[in-house]
């Protein structure tokens, strides 16, 4: 079962509104269903928990429900009994239920409190997560507690719940509560399975056998949707809402090109969300939310590979406003890195730290940084490209980046390419080609026709040879190498950008089957083992955060490729 509370979050699009299963602080890791609210971002030790859940059974005793989710609802059945949640309008939760109640206990900060409203509602305000809400019952009954203490409320609760049904809601905001109360818990339910339905029916179909799957991934890009505020200037798809609640400057690249195919708007979207912050040396933040912009790391700049196949695919994308924008921030961000990255132009840019690359701790940054490797002038180049054949209208300008690409070519045969593949270097060492079996060695596939045949052959010999496509898919670090970790984060296990970037790098070098098989594997991994960050190599098994957008992207673009192949 993929759609499991236990992992996969309850949320809507264009909510920071959540439930969620989370450990118990101080419970020798119990678990339990949280309200939360994940505005902030993931540096919060919270990451926006509000309320721990206690489900009640008719006699108001605390029990265990089992839960259900699906995309419009999640279900806590209690006994003979039942408890459910519906996400409304705006930030508002509506509950229902029968011979059941549920209790929402604050577990939060300092100065959490109660107070009674001059329209004489209870307010509560979790005060460093900065949200209050507003409880309300419609029928049944409603109880909301809190002694005063000095400075703050103690043991801050409210409960719903009835002798038969009940139903209530709860209101979550800033400032001032909403000054409309729209809607019940009927029209939210109905609301909220249409505007699901409509968002799957547009995305293109998946593979035969994997229609949970193919539900799953449409779900998380629809569920880890955050409104525009605050530092998000445009509609942001989270990477999750477990806990990665953020929206990184590459990850974007592959949630944009996950629903580019039904959703333009929310594509470009994605991309404007972070270059709306770049910096004017070009350089981007590495991650943004509603509160905070971090450029303390980057990313790498993936984004015109990812516009080109974008373009490619969906030729109505590059409006004149869209065309004009992309030109000048991936313009720009191809001049940070030349300028900024590099000594002078005789150089290779290079990585400062691991994270600036995206594959955070892999072996290559094992000794520290900055390090020189080939995915980044490939990137680089690819950008040039997308600049000169669609972004450009200026023959001249067109010429720079030609010879941009070129002359960045130029120095990756010739600094990085050893004769059998190309390796990774430290910045201060260049002669030394840095230890492990990374898949990063691969990424100059990506160039196409750019590669002379025999670098070609070579480089997918080797990773046929080198065992890095494993029953699941490809690996970061081949398992026959002596730093691979099962669950290493980016020292093995399989993960969905570079399972993409490897798959792309194949077609266009004519290895058309061999593509195939890893998009196959792929998509069989995820259909397996539900959307995760990333997965183990050798089991097949999904590892740290369960639930996340950009596998969902990178699973939807697979199975539209594997089901375009089969019609």
């Amino acid at each position: 079962m993929l759609f499991d509370i236990d992992t996969v979050p309850f949320s809507r699009r264009g909510r920071f509104l959540t439930l969620s299963m989370m450990r118990v602080p101080g419970r020798d890791g119990e678990r339990a269903l949280y309200l939360r609210h994940v505005a902030g971002g993931d540096e919060r030790p919270s990451l926006g928990r509000l309320c721990r859940v206690e489900f009640l059974n008719a006699e108001g005793r605390a029990v265990t429900p089992v839960l259900v989710l699906s995309p419009e609802r999640l279900d806590a059945r209690v006994g003979d009994g039942e408890v459910t949640f519906v996400i409304g309008e705006g930030e508002r939760l509506h509950i229902s239920g029968r011979q059941a109640g549920v209790r929402f206990h604050l577990e939060g900060s300092r100065y959490d409190y109660v107070y009674r409203t001059p329209n004489g509602e209870d307010c509560l305000v979790a005060a460093v997560e900065n949200v209050k809400f507003i409880p309300r019952a419609i029928t049944g009954d409603l109880k909301v507690t809190g002694a005063w203490q000095r400075d703050h409320s103690e043991d801050v609760s409210f409960a719903f719940s009835g002798t038969g049904a009940f139903e209530g809601n709860v209101d979550f905001f800033r400032t001032v509560p909403p000054a409309d109360r729209p809607g019940r818990f009927a029209e939210a339910l109905s609301d909220a399975k249409a505007e699901f339905s409509v968002w799957h029916a547009r995305v293109p179909g998946g593979v035969d056998g994997q229609g949970e799957a193919h539900r799953l991934a449409s779900y998380l890009l629809w569920a880890n949707g955050v409104p525009a505020g605050g530092a998000l200037t445009r509609p942001a798809i989270y990477m999750s809402k477990n806990h990665m609640i953020n929206i990184w400057s590459w990850d974007n690249a592959f949630s944009a090109l996950g629903v580019a195919a039904f959703d333009q708007d929310l594509a470009f979207d994605q991309f404007a969300a972070i270059f709306d912050h770049q910096d004017a040396s070009g350089l981007l933040p590495d991650y943004i939310n509603d509160r905070d912009v971090l450029f303390a790391f980057t990313k790498p700049p993936v984004h015109g590979w990812a516009v080109s196949l974008i373009a490619a695919a969906n030729p109505g994308f590059l409006t004149a406003e869209r065309k004009s924008y992309l030109r000048d921030a991936i313009g720009r961000q191809v001049d940070y890195w030349l300028t900024h990255g590099r000594k002078d132009a005789t150089s290779l840019p290079s990585y400062f730290h691991g994270n600036d690359s995206g594959w955070d701790n892999a072996t290559f940054f094992a000794e520290g940084g900055p390090v020189i490797s080939p995915d980044l002038p490939v990137f680089l180049i690819l950008a040039c490209e997308a600049l000169a054949e669609l972004l450009e209208d200026d023959r001249e300008r067109r010429a720079v980046w030609r010879q941009k690409a070129d002359e960045l070519q130029a120095l990756l045969f010739e600094r990085l390419w050893t004769g059998e593949t190309f390796g990774a270097r430290l910045a201060a060492d260049p002669e030394r080609i840095l230890p492990g079996d990374n898949l990063i060695q691969f990424m100059p596939l990506l160039l196409g026709s750019r590669l002379t045949p025999d670098m070609r052959e070579k480089l997918v010999a080797r990773l046929v040879a080198g065992g890095f496509i494993t029953e699941w898919g490809p690996a970061t670090e081949s398992p026959k190498s002596s730093f691979y970790e099962d669950d290493g984060y980016w020292r093995g296990p399989i993960w969905a950008p570079t399972t993409l970037l490897l798959w792309d790098g194949l077609r266009r070098q004519g290895k058309i089957e061999l593509a195939r098989e890893v998009a196959e594997k792929f998509c069989s991994l995820a259909s397996k083992s539900g959307m995760a960050e990333n997965f183990d190599a050798r089991s097949g098994r999904g590892l740290r955060d369960r639930a996340f957008a950009w596998t969902s992207a990178v699973y939807l673009v697979l199975a539209a490729s594997l089901s375009a192949d089969n019609p």
